[in-house]
């Protein structure tokens, strides 16, 4: 018997078994570390374009031996939301050009969206100290409120008391409800935007320090809130509002999280609202257009007048530890970018290229709140231009982003536009009947040439709108108070 032919077909498979199985231990060992552990620790880039999507939140705390920036950034925080999925997203636009180092805060804000910007994934810090009962009336004081303004507002929330249907909502239409068509200047469309309607009233009660357990409207914040939650749809880890009509769906459903994210953060029933709460900031990351906006529906090209609810809602987000995606961040700093003229005047959209003073107003304090300093030239600027427009004689809109840059400014400019602001707005509130304590300004009688760059008419959002709007421009005093102020760490609510 020849054993040497026998053995041949065994050595034979026996190599072919060796080189195939390190053949997989390579591929293995190259899969993982190009595509496994590399992947769950990077931040995707991008807008999802599918809807289902796992969460994961994970926290990026800066380095303890940086040196605070100028602005008083310091050492802060960062919730991210990693939403990964197994279809690539598409990026964001990235800019050209920039330098490597940035000199200062607002530098590394404008060169977000590039590689290695860590600290562009955060807002400052504005505390809600001001709101409390015990420091209200002394920071109020100190920061420009007085006894009349308070009255004002005290008028407007009792106004909007009055005003709350039994479901707990409130309604843009004062036809129907408990006001049973006693105001006028109702809102004009059929729509009653209920959503958006509940979110700015519980917002003024909230700025004053109203929350779910203190406060003399505790119930109506409860009941407002419980409508809220209570209206939710949530699906594959996002939330709807069921009530909203698509008209103006990403305009009520920013307004509406920013009112849930700050009842939460003014501790809030975490068991009741942590989850809505996350969930209606997860529908707004997956609803941002690639151009780093947001239109009036999900995935559509942005406006700046949407844009400024959803910046304000992830802000209030991130304050109270809910995960906010740190490239939906970066993709609003690319937005912004793409929409200003000369650095610091904003315009409303792609194609509308015409700064105006409500855009302007929208854009700087998004800037301020992503922390950009106040020596900064474009901030400079800004405040210039806005401070020789003047307050409004009826564009609330614009005068409640105005008001909230000035504030944040300070000094002698704030000074000057709150003289004014504040004593047109107690001069011109109804003073007695059904109507006191509400606001109601017409358009064609007080509109300048000059202000006829005013984009949200009134007449859509009737008397309660600018009643909402107007009393939480009173409440600037101690609603936010200004980023580079000191807060108290033992701070509680």
């Amino acid at each position: 018997m020849n054993l040497s032919k026998s053995k041949n077909p065994w050595i034979a498979g026996l190599s072919s078994f060796v080189i195939h199985l390190v053949l997989l231990l390579v591929l293995a060992i190259w899969t993982i570390t190009s595509t496994g552990l590399g992947r769950r620790l990077s931040i995707e880039s991008g807008v999802l374009t599918r809807e289902e999507f796992s969460l994961e939140t994970v926290v990026v705390e800066s380095d303890t031996d940086d040196q605070p920036s100028q602005s008083g950034l310091g050492s802060l925080d960062v919730n991210s939301s990693l939403l990964t999925s197994d279809i690539q997203p598409n990026p964001l636009p990235l800019p050209g050009n920039v330098s490597p180092k940035p000199e200062s805060i607002s530098d590394t804000i404008r060169q977000s969206g590039t590689e290695g910007v860590g600290s562009a994934a955060i807002f400052l810090n504005s505390s809600f100290e001001g709101r409390s009962a015990k420091n209200r009336l002394a920071i109020g004081a100190k920061n420009g409120a007085t006894g009349p303004s308070e009255d004002a507002v005290d008028a407007a929330l009792a106004y909007l008391a009055r005003h709350q249907k039994n479901n707990g909502s409130w309604t843009i239409n004062l036809d129907h409800g408990p006001c049973i068509g006693q105001c006028d200047h109702g809102g004009q469309r059929l729509d009653p935007h209920e959503i958006a309607a509940t979110g700015l009233a519980l917002l003024c009660f909230l700025g004053r320090g109203h929350t779910l357990q203190e406060g003399e409207y505790s119930e109506q914040v409860s009941r407002g809130v419980y409508y809220l939650v209570q209206n939710l749809k949530s699906q594959s880890g996002r939330a709807t509002w069921l009530t909203s009509v698509a008209e103006s769906e990403m305009y009520e459903h920013g307004i509406a999280t920013l009112a849930l994210c700050e009842a939460l953060q003014m501790n809030g029933d975490k068991e009741l609202l942590t989850k809505p709460c996350q969930e209606a900031i997860n529908q707004i990351i997956y609803a941002q257009h690639n151009d780093g906006g947001w239109g009036y529906h999900p995935k559509t090209p942005g406006d700046l007048s949407i844009v400024g609810w959803q910046v304000l809602a992830l802000k209030s987000a991130n304050a109270a530890k809910l995960g906010v995606n740190a490239e939906t961040i970066r993709g609003v700093d690319i937005f912004l970018r793409q929409h200003v003229k000369n650095d610091y005047m904003f315009f409303y959209k792609h194609g509308s290229n015409t700064p105006t003073p409500s855009m302007t107003s929208i854009g700087t304090l998004v800037r301020i709140f992503r922390g950009w300093s106040k020596t900064d030239p474009s901030i400079l600027k800004a405040i210039e231009y806005l401070g020789d427009v003047g307050p409004s004689r009826a564009d609330v809109y614009y005068n409640y982003y105005a008001t909230q840059v000035f504030f944040q400014f300070g000094g002698k400019p704030w000074k000057d536009w709150n003289d004014r602001m504040r004593d047109y707005l107690i001069n011109t509130q109804e003073k007695e009947g059904h109507m006191a304590g509400s606001w109601w300004f017409d358009l064609k009688k007080n509109t300048s040439e000059k202000e006829s760059y005013v984009r949200v008419s009134n007449e859509t959002g009737g008397r309660l709108y600018v009643t909402a709007m107007a009393c939480l421009t009173l409440e600037v005093y101690y609603r936010y108070l200004p980023v580079n102020e000191a807060v108290r760490a033992d701070f509680q609510f």
